[in-house]
């Protein structure tokens, strides 16, 4: 039995999720296929338009035969948090042999060269990386720059230091191109957390067909995400949408679509934590200068929309990206102590199945037998088998799902239902 791991957001889900899930299993001979999803929220820092319920559902009526949910952490922290939560999520369950994603370059061996500087960070790229960041270049930008430097031919000083095999990369440019493509960017660390944490799981790019990846255009044989959310945001004709949307999915879509959540909505949660908190300098991923200009400018952000209080925290060095997820974390609650503790005693403490197929009952079994954690199948037992950092990490969960439920059920007044309450979908 072969099993194929993939790590999603399906924010929301479309076609172009429906053809990578058949192409991983093309690919990689699987029989099976795992979804490390997204919860309620998502790694731009922003709630996801749809609920984790839905989005799983549609996944798994196209090609998927286990979803389970990804810690909201790992969910909303940077590309290297994300990937290193997902990648330990499905190297415990013990049963996937390789990770498929999307890559604008689907070069393995590219991948593996670049992936070995990030993991081993050898002296040339640290020097580098801090000349960047004290030149005043964001971390990402910074980064490209001490990757170039340590992978290309004009960086002779340094060049035993930094190729560890392979093919030398000659052109600056080239691999410029490829390090700032946004899907190249999370594989790298995708598979720079595959070299760290020793996992036997095999990368595997696919090339993305369709629109770029923040596209917001409605157009081609596949569009993006981002222009699905603006559509959903703008109340596009759900015939316009429906084009790039799964025949199986469209019904589940059309009434996903009158519950969507949007980042606004957020806006009163982060109000009060603005109002109430005097120190912010304990929240997960909020730097120090960010902490001081939220302290001074908090006043300031009351009456402004949420996009308006990003905005004017926003600086050069702190990108919008990087504004919008510290400013959740705040609203979630999600400590910096607390990540730090994940992190260095085991990074994920269980799995928990949001959706699967009865046909994958072999799956099941197997994971059974090789799981190194929890493999949680209802949120009503979860405590019977967590403790410690654990129970800590299920609290985050829980709190922030029913903050995302909260906000349709007051817009919509429909009925609150707990996490307790709700079993995982079985198709």
């Amino acid at each position: 039995m072969r099993t194929v791991g993939i790590i999603a957001e399906y924010n929301p889900f479309h076609t172009g999720h429906a053809y990578h899930i058949q192409k991983a299993k093309e690919l990689s001979g699987a029989d099976y296929a795992v979804v490390v999803m997204s919860p309620d929220f998502v790694q731009r820092g922003e709630p996801a338009v749809f609920d984790k319920y839905t989005r799983a559902h549609m996944a798994l009526l196209n090609g998927a035969d286990l979803v389970v949910e990804l810690p909201v952490c790992y969910a909303t922290g940077s590309a290297e948090y994300f990937a290193e939560g997902a990648v330990a999520l499905l190297d415990r369950l013990g049963v996937v042999d390789a990770l498929c994603f999307g890559a604008e370059q689907a070069d393995p061996e590219l991948f593996g060269r670049v992936a070995a500087v990030l993991a081993e960070e050898p002296r040339p790229y640290k020097e580098k990386l801090r000349e960047q960041l004290r030149l005043g270049n964001t971390f990402p930008q910074a980064r490209s720059e001490a990757l170039i430097h340590c992978l290309c031919m004009n960086a002779d000083a340094s060049s035993d230091s930094c190729r560890s095999g392979g093919r030398t990369i000659r052109d600056p440019k080239e691999l410029s191109a490829f390090l700032n493509a946004p899907n190249n960017i999370l594989g790298l660390e995708y598979c720079r957390a595959l070299l760290v944490q020793k996992s036997a799981i095999l990368p595997l790019p696919v090339s993305r067909d369709g629109s770029d990846f923040n596209s917001v255009s409605l157009n081609g044989g596949y569009c993006s995400a981002a222009a699905l959310r603006r559509g959903i945001t703008d109340n596009s004709p759900g015939d316009k949408l429906f084009r790039y949307i799964p025949e199986n999915c469209r019904e589940l879509f059309a009434a996903a679509k009158s519950r969507a959540v949007t980042q606004e909505e957020l806006l009163p949660f982060l109000v009060q934590k603005l109002l109430s908190c005097d120190s912010f300098d304990s929240v997960f991923d909020l730097s120090p200068e960010l902490s001081d200009r939220i302290r001074s400018l908090r006043y300031a952000c009351v009456g402004k929309s949420y996009g308006q209080v990003i905005a004017s925290l926003k600086t050069r060095q702190l990108t919008e990206a990087r504004v919008r997820r510290a400013l959740l974390h705040l609203i979630l609650d999600l400590r910096s102590e607390d990540i730090l503790d994940f992190r260095t005693n085991g990074t994920v403490f269980y799995a928990r199945i949001l959706g699967l197929k009865r046909s994958a009952s072999p799956l099941l079994h197997a994971i059974r037998r090789s799981c190194t954690i929890p493999f949680l199948t209802k949120p009503a037992h979860a405590l019977r088998f967590l403790n410690g950092h654990a129970t800590q990490m299920w609290k985050q969960d829980l709190f922030a799902s029913h903050l995302y439920r909260s906000i349709p059920v007051y817009r919509t007044h429909m009925e609150f239902h707990s996490e307790y309450e709700i079993s995982p979908l079985v198709l």
